[in-house]
C-alpha cells in the first residue's frame, strides 16, 4: 500500500518532524518504508533550502495502516496547539487525520483500506471528523 502524506503547516517543518517521527516508530519497522517526497523551494528573497512538502510511505500490507494512523495521531498529540492536520492520500483519494475520536479513526482506516483495494466507490462523506476528502487543499 502505497500512501502520500501532507501536513497542514501551521508552522514551518512539520513534515520533516513527522518524517523524523515515523522513522523513530518502533510499531512501523519492518511494516513500512518511509522517505521525503516532494518538495518546495523557498519564496523569493527566502532564505535555506527547499521546504519537504509530502511524506511518502509504503507499507508492508494493510493490516500495518493501523498502526500508521495511531501514529499519526500521537504526531499530531505532541504538536503545539492546535495541532496540524495530516492529509493522507491512496489512490487519488484523500483523507485527513484531524480528530483523535476512535470511531472516526477507524472511519478513516476502512475509507484508506477500501481505497487500496481499488473501491471505485469514494469516502461516504457523511462519516464527517476528518474522513471526507479535502478539497483543495
Amino acid at each position: 500500500m502505497e500512501l502520500a502524506l501532507t501536513v497542514d503547516e501551521v508552522v514551518g517543518g512539520e513534515a520533516e518532524t513527522l518524517l523524523r517521527w515515523l522513522h523513530e516508530e518502533r510499531d512501523l519497522h519492518g511494516q513500512a518504508r518511509v522517505s521525503p517526497g516532494g518538495s518546495q523551494p523557498p519564496p523569493p528573497g527566502g532564505m535555506g533550502g527547499s521546504t519537504l512538502e509530502i511524506v511518502n510511505v509504503v507499507l508492508s500490507n494493510s493490516i500495518a495502516l493501523g498502526s500508521l494512523v495511531t501514529t499519526l495521531v500521537a504526531w499530531r498529540s505532541s504538536r503545539p496547539a492546535p495541532p496540524p492536520a495530516v492529509r493522507i492520500e491512496v489512490n487519488g483519494v484523500p483523507v485527513t487525520v484531524n480528530s483523535d475520536d476512535p470511531e472516526v479513526i477507524r472511519s478513516l482506516i476502512e475509507t484508506l483500506r477500501d481505497a487500496d483495494s481499488g473501491s471505485s466507490q469514494g469516502p461516504d462523506s457523511s462519516q464527517g471528523g476528518g474522513s471526507a476528502p479535502t478539497p483543495g487543499t
